[in-house]
């Protein structure tokens, strides 16, 4: 049975407070409730500073300002998140060298790969998660720790990623508009780029909601990107954004779009 509506809004509230965001499924799940109720749920809330509303569904408005602590993101792995570190853990092979960047999917990637290979990451998390697993050679790219957003940054890593050939980059993303993947932070920034421009292939691995977003720092542009995992299959005017020969997927096709 479908919960009243106030009732309906305090469980939705109570779960953004932990997860930070929400798909509409997760809420059509979360309360029972059709697709169409879930929108207007998602609308209401919005308009009472719940939360921001993306075309995904809703976040809560400080998303974007804060990073959460290791054991926190641990808890924000929704489903999707979870299929979307899969599909990008299919592109992973015993013996190959990855750069794997900051972002809450990719830590979820990171801890579930087992296989023989070379991870090189200034991730924090990352290499907490990397550290357990005997079979991986963790490569931890040094300096000062922005204890903010938890990714480690010194001029020398710039030139130590440019003298490597990855087999992928798996970058995460702040914020994509039509001219690239954006970040909020400029050091940050100048690691995404140097693992892009040192990698065989560029997958990029975020959903659908930072297409809403904006950040002031340019790490990539669209047509450097070889495969963009995301939640959803990308609306025609969004697909235009792409170049026509990056491939996009998604956990609910599992195809190009």
């Amino acid at each position: 049975m479908a919960m009243y509506r106030e009732k309906r809004f305090e469980e939705i509230k109570r779960l953004l407070a932990e997860r930070q965001e929400l798909s509409i499924e997760d809420i059509m799940q979360a309360v029972n409730v059709s697709r169409d109720t879930a929108r207007r749920d998602i609308v209401a809330l919005a308009e009472r500073g719940v939360g921001r509303r993306t075309r995904g569904g809703l976040i809560a408005p400080s998303f974007g300002q804060s990073v959460p602590s290791y054991s926190e993101r641990l808890q924000l792995f929704s489903e999707q998140k979870s299929q979307m570190a899969q599909l990008a853990l299919g592109m992973i092979h015993p013996g190959g060298v990855y750069f794997i960047d900051d972002s809450t999917t990719l830590l979820k990637l990171s801890q579930s790969i087992a296989a023989d290979v070379t991870i090189y990451t200034h991730s924090l998390d990352n290499a907490i998660a990397l550290s357990v697993q005997s079979a991986i050679t963790l490569r931890m790219l040094g300096g000062t720790l922005n204890q903010h957003a938890r990714f480690f940054f010194e001029p020398e890593t710039l030139h130590t990623l440019s003298r490597i050939a990855f087999d992928a980059a798996f970058i995460g993303a702040t914020a994509i508009d039509a001219t690239g993947v954006n970040f909020g932070y400029e050091e940050d920034a100048l690691v995404k780029r140097a693992a892009v421009s040192a990698a065989r292939q560029v997958v990029v691995v975020s959903e659908t909601q930072k297409l809403q977003l904006e950040a002031p720092y340019r790490g990539l542009a669209l047509d450097q990107i070889d495969t963009f995992i995301t939640d959803r299959p990308l609306a025609a005017e969004e697909r235009r954004w792409f170049d026509p020969r990056t491939t996009i997927i998604t956990p609910e096709t599992n195809k190009q779009n």
